[in-house]
């Protein structure tokens, strides 16, 4: 994941995230990001990134609670 922004859909909306961090854990790449909630605040979210049959880049959601676990903890790092 290049790019410092992108759109992602949120709730049927497309929304601009920003790239937090992209870290690798277990053979796996992920990127953290923030998506503006036009407060002054921000939902803090992580995707599993993907290539399409392209070769671009795609995200996909957490799917294990392991994995979300894991994300869960690395994200609480960086804030605390």
């Amino acid at each position: 994941m290049q790019e410092d922004k992108f759109k992602i859909e949120v709730d049927g909306e497309m929304r601009e995230a920003e790239v937090l961090k992209t870290v690798s854990v277990d053979n796996n790449d992920y990127v953290i990001y923030a998506i503006d909630k036009g407060d002054e605040t921000s939902d803090i979210l992580a995707s599993r990134i993907v290539k399409d049959s392209e070769g671009n880049d795609s995200l996909v959601d957490l799917e294990t609670d392991d994995e979300r676990n894991k994300l869960k903890d690395i994200v609480n790092a960086m804030f605390s």
